[in-house]
């Protein structure tokens, strides 16, 4: 390729300026921590050898100076290697203070940076002209490589107090909010919000109960109303139903119309109307639906990015946790639930969007009728220990067949935002949906046409 043939990005001015600043000042070394520079970012070998020197001494909490350099450089082997005591001598002879330290590391670091990049664009070349493989795995691993440069770039950051200060003064004097707003996305259930405090970026919010439970209803209930309010686009990955039985539940939601209709196709004039409007507002809705059964993590991560870079990103609804297949080959079935809990919250974070996942809860939870608790989520620990956000979905009616109040109990069992507690909601089981119990509580309803 014609680039092998010219010189990657480089600032030797800046490698050996920093390594100027670190000898005449002990204690610079501090000021570029967050930065998280190694001796591969240094494009001179031998200032990399040197760097690598004076980090071992500042983690050893030892000055840094002129003797302590060579003598460490002495102990590895490695003094004749860079040229000698004189060559060491001669980095800090133009540098008076240590002042712009910070500056030349950022310019050390960007190179490096390119550097990475170009390589990494190269080798992508390289191996894509003697793939032989799937097209979709190749693509994948070209995102990842892409994708760990950007979160290399971001990692090891620290934020002083008050910057993180004027962001929550400049949240709060914010007009778009009104006073007692919540910040995050919404649920479309204000006792819920009571709680939660909004869907928030970032958060894992695990939504669990027994299987006919009522988990997936709550979790597209929550995302339709979300997406209903604030427009922004949803990506939900059904690996349980396909995306048409889906729709129809979604739409059953949103018309008023119950679903058994659907599968018998026995609509009224009335029926028809109220498909029609909840048609026409849900084709609105940038809402997306994937409901491949062998998703993974990873595709799952490619493709948000992706709807994130074009059209921004609201929220992730993941039905459900167990069926997830592990991309990894760790034999135990608890780890790989175990990774991929943890893949999920990392996942949020770098998104910076709420994720809904839904998980089973384990036969325990069946036993006398009992309510749920979080230690009964099924598979692993881990769920607990990562999610920010867990509520339990239990209903009365489905161990107790005489009760016919269909009242649903949704326990906020974990909540590192708010408080925990119990929100009870009506589970309308011809519409898959849950409502509330009083009117002032509930979402931005559909308001069905009611016949005369």
């Amino acid at each position: 390729m014609a680039i092998s043939n010219r010189e990657l990005p480089h600032d030797l001015i800046a490698e050996k300026s920093l390594l100027g600043c670190l000898l005449v000042d002990s204690h610079a070394f501090d000021e570029i921590s967050d930065l998280s520079l190694m001796k591969e970012d240094f494009h001179h070998p031998r200032y990399g050898i040197i760097f690598d020197c004076v980090k071992d001494l500042a983690s050893l909490n030892q000055p840094i100076d002129f003797v302590t350099v060579c003598s460490k450089l002495t102990a590895r082997g490695k003094l004749d290697e860079v040229g000698g005591k004189e060559f060491v001598a001669t980095l800090a002879e133009d540098q008076a203070s240590s002042a712009n330290i910070y500056h030349y590391a950022k310019i050390v670091k960007g190179k490096s940076s390119m550097r990475t990049l170009i390589r990494t664009a190269m080798t992508v070349v390289d191996t894509g002209m003697s793939h032989t493989g799937e097209v979709d795995t190749f693509i994948q691993d070209v995102e990842a490589s892409f994708f760990k440069l950007t979160n290399e770039a971001k990692s090891g950051r620290m934020t002083t107090l008050n910057q993180s200060l004027k962001e929550v003064i400049k949240d709060m004097q914010n007009p778009a909010r009104k006073p007692g707003e919540i910040g995050g996305l919404p649920s479309g259930y204000h006792k819920l919000d009571e709680y939660l405090l909004g869907l928030q970026p970032g958060q894992m919010i695990v939504i669990a109960g027994r299987p006919g439970s009522g988990k997936t209803a709550l979790g597209i209930n929550m995302a339709v109303n979300a997406c209903l309010e604030t427009k922004l686009p949803i990506a939900i990955f059904s690996l349980e139903m396909q995306a048409k039985e889906l729709s129809i539940r979604i739409l059953s939601y949103r018309a008023r119309v119950e679903n058994r209709k659907f599968k018998m196709k026995t609509f009224d004039a009335m029926d028809m109307q109220n498909i029609a409007r909840a048609m026409n507002e849900l084709s609105e809705m940038p809402i997306q639906i994937n409901d491949s059964g062998a998703v993974t993590l990873p595709d799952i991560q490619s493709q948000c990015r992706k709807i994130k870079a074009e059209r921004g990103l609201g929220m992730i609804v993941i039905d459900y946790l167990q069926l997830m297949k592990s991309h990894t080959k760790t034999p135990s079935r608890e780890q790989q639930i175990a990774e991929i809990s943890r893949g999920v919250k990392m996942m949020a974070k770098e998104l910076e969007c709420p994720v809904i996942i839904l998980s089973q809860l384990n036969r325990e939870a069946e036993k006398d009728g009992k309510r749920p608790s979080t230690s009964q989520l099924r598979e692993s620990g881990a769920i607990e220990q990562d999610a920010d956000v867990i509520m339990l979905v239990y209903r009365e009616d489905l161990n107790n067949f005489d009760n016919k109040t269909n009242i649903a109990e949704v326990i906020i069992g974990k909540n590192r935002a708010g408080s925990q507690g119990v929100v009870q909601l009506a589970w309308k089981g011809e519409y898959t949906s849950f409502e509330p119990l009083s009117k002032m509580d509930g979402p931005p309803a559909p308001q069905a046409q009611q016949k005369r």
